[in-house]
């Protein structure tokens, strides 16, 4: 007979014919079901003409209806880092659906995974052929410890908070801002809710907004992180941009108007229990959920027990056949055994239905409204990508035209490839994004952030974390209506000519409106149009006021993609205080872009009156004298004071030399002389007193003179002298 040699599509092909074979033949099938689970997948015996399994033999790999995902307890546990040719999806599908990938390279073709020595039999199998990636298999066996000098943080690792430290910081954070910041349990991760094992932990979200705010609508931002244990880059960028919103709140005036109109819902740990487990070294994937089809050891890990909670959501799960997920328990993709049956998939999507409305059809061809309210983002690593829904299908969804311009945008701040998982890196079912989507009609993405699952931190610092920052900012910006301002311009170097004027006094407000903000690294273009105007308002955005006002081009015309504007902003009638100016920018589509914002302060009538008692005190050698300074604000509006004391050769103190001064108020500010033990009688100090506010031109002076007039008759503190009288005797 002639030697048969198939490509390996053909015989991934084979493969999967055999279920139908096998159906046929009435006891020979593709996938044999353990107990309680779905078909784990057998693999054909590629000499045979027919494509069927060979007689079982007692060899460890040749079992027909053995996992590739069960090492053998024979083989040593040491895994390695391998590349793998693939020509077609038909040969892709059975590496994403079974084995440990990393990355997806279509372009030239090639998969890289990591793979126990058990897994080389399965490979040879189904026709495969490998290279060693000896870089990466080194630096993925290299053990981590704590340096001698880390004192907290991940050991090796001391950029990256452990889930102890993320929840203590959040914790402390939301104590710190309690009108800004909540931190609320959201559910019980698996561990919590299973007796007889470890102590397991909360789930928690932080939610960040002016609970005081009179906003009609908030747009509603929802992010999570580390929903895979070992991205251990997830966290730690949700944790920063949770402290740069409270940070910024009151100082960026675009901070202060997100918070004041959105609310952005935080869950930093989405599986702290897996957390915990890939903080011990363990390249830990998945939760800790212990199916007793799986007992592999830790050190076996991803491959060991556990369920994937990015395979587990309850929309579509399991529906898109191989290479999606995996019915095996101890699969790196295992799925769980029911749709949304992980406590920690429970809590998440039980929480975002209390987030977000459902503005979505229910068909799964039904677009969602253009002003739908919304956004999802789910931090992973690695890839360097920006990946919109659909997972579970390489068909568009049907918002996809307004969720790849979005993303488009979030491209361009941290410069990563924009595109459909399908499209770059491999299909996905039972996803947290395909469920954001598909049940709320929510813009949803996938962040795949940096190089590698264990970052360092010198690569995270400098090129992960502020890219990252400013794309999150910007999905806030757009959380009201994502579909509609990615659309528009962006509203660039918003600046005023002053920062503080007075009530009536004309100010000039300058920006740049660009239409050119997308990228999306080689997966398309996004058309830009001529900016066509400018607005802006005052103390609110557009949405909540009916008066606004044009901005017009400083070169005079609008007819180019980028475009500086001008206005001159009258200020009469505003009353005293902070004032917010919001400005968004046009293209000539119609489409309006999301706001910038500036602070301006305005000075109405001000008044400052000065009172101090005694102007001229007497004083004893080293002793203390307090002159009293009565301030009173005599003004409309409230004053910032700050005291600066100016005195010649004796120590002065000032008892509060900073305080808040509403219109009509008095405090009293205690000004302390002490007198130096050497003075001597006649002897004057002058004290001079400048109180200013922070709002420049308000300036009074106090002028304190201390005089010397007694010396004392013992030591400060000193015990006064004996005095003696004379005895005197009776006779």
């Amino acid at each position: 007979m002639a030697d048969i040699r198939w490509p390996v599509s053909r015989r991934v092909l084979v493969l999967f014919l055999c279920v139908v074979v096998g159906t046929l033949w009435g006891g020979l099938s593709l996938y044999a079901a353990p107990a309680a689970q779905e078909a784990i997948p057998c693999r054909p015996d590629l000499t045979s003409p027919t494509g069927l399994p060979a007689s079982p033999s007692t060899t460890a790999f040749t079992d027909p209806c053995q996992s590739p995902n069960r090492p053998s307890a024979q083989a040593p546990n040491t895994p390695t880092v391998i590349r793998i040719p693939f020509a077609d999806e038909d040969a892709l599908l059975p590496l994403t659906g079974n084995l440990d990938v990393w990355e997806v390279n279509r372009g030239s073709g090639e998969v890289v995974a990591l793979i126990y020595p058990g897994q080389e039999r399965w490979l040879e199998l189904l026709g495969y052929s490998w290279t060693l990636d000896e870089e990466k298999t080194s630096a993925f066996s290299r053990p981590t410890a704590r340096d001698a000098a880390q004192t907290g943080g991940i050991p090796g690792y001391a950029c990256y908070r452990t889930v102890g430290e993320t929840y203590a910081d959040m914790v402390q954070l939301a104590a710190d801002k309690p009108a800004l910041a909540q931190w609320i349990d959201i559910g019980d991760s698996y561990d919590k809710v299973t007796p007889g094992g470890p102590a397991g932990s909360d789930i928690h979200a932080l939610v960040l907004t002016n609970q005081n705010s009179s906003a009609v609508e908030k747009g509603k931002f929802v992010l999570i992180a580390a929903i895979h244990a070992r991205e251990y880059a997830t966290a730690e960028i949700a944790a920063r941009f949770a402290e740069k919103l409270a940070a910024g709140y009151g100082v960026d005036p675009d901070i202060t108007w997100l918070l004041d109109y959105n609310e952005i819902h935080i869950i930093p740990q989405a599986n702290p229990d897996g957390r915990g487990m890939a903080e011990l070294g363990y390249s830990w994937r998945k939760n800790t959920d212990r199916p007793a089809a799986c007992n592999s050891a830790p050190n076996n890990a991803p491959y060991s027990y556990g369920v994937d909670l990015n395979r587990n959501s309850s929309f579509l799960w399991g529906t898109c056949g191989g290479g999606c997920s995996s019915a095996d328990p101890c699969s790196v993709l295992y799925r769980g055994a029911s749709a949304g049956s992980e406590p920690e998939v429970q809590a998440i999507e039980s929480y975002m239905r209390t987030v977000f409305a459902d503005q979505r059809g229910p068909n799964i061809g039904d677009a969602a409204p253009v002003d739908t309210n919304g956004v999802f983002i789910s931090l992973h690593s690695y890839g360097n990508l920006v990946i919109y829904s659909w997972d579970f299908t390489g068909s568009d969804a049907p918002n996809m035209a307004e969720l790849r311009r979005l993303g488009r945008k979030f491209g361009y701040h941290n410069r990563y490839s924009v595109c459909n998982t399908s499209n770059c890196l491999y299909a996905v079912d039972g996803s947290t994004t395909d469920f954001a989507y598909g049940e709320f009609g929510v813009a949803t993405y996938t962040f795949e952030v940096g190089t590698t699952f264990f970052q360092s931190c010198s690569y995270f610092e400098n090129s992960i974390v502020q890219q990252n920052l400013d794309a999150l900012l910007y999905a806030a910006k757009a959380a009201r209506r994502p579909y509609q301002v990615a659309a528009g311009p962006d509203t660039l170097s918003l600046a005023l000519s002053a920062a503080h004027i007075d009530i009536g006094q004309p100010i000039t407000l300058t920006a740049t409106a660009d239409d050119t903000r997308y990228y999306a690294n080689g997966y398309g273009v996004e058309p830009s149009q001529a900016i066509a105007g400018a607005r802006y308002s005052i103390d609110k955005p557009s949405w909540e006021i009916t008066a606004t006002h044009s901005l017009s081009a400083t070169d005079g015309a609008f007819n180019a993609t980028s475009e500086g504007l001008r206005a001159l902003v009258d200020t009469t009638g505003w009353t005293p205080g902070r004032h917010t100016l919001f400005v968004e920018s046009q293209d000539s589509a119609g489409n309006w872009g999301v706001p910038s914002a500036g602070f301006i302060a305005v000075y109405g009538q001000r008044g400052l009156q000065l009172e101090q008692s005694p102007a001229s005190a007497d004083a004893t050698s080293g002793q203390t004298v307090t002159h009293t300074l009565t301030l009173t604000n005599t003004g409309q509006q409230m004053e910032q004071l700050v005291a600066v004391i100016r005195s010649e050769t004796w120590a002065v103190e000032a008892g509060q030399p900073a305080l808040t001064l509403q219109p009509n108020i008095s405090a009293t500010l205690q000004i302390t002389v002490s007198v130096p033990l050497s003075a001597s009688i006649g002897m004057t100090n002058v004290t001079v007193v400048d109180i200013t506010s922070t709002y420049p031109g308000l300036l009074r002076t106090a002028t304190l003179q201390t005089v010397v007039t007694k010396e004392p008759t013992s030591e400060p503190g000193g015990t006064p002298p004996n005095i003696y009288f004379p005895w005197i005797y009776n006779e």
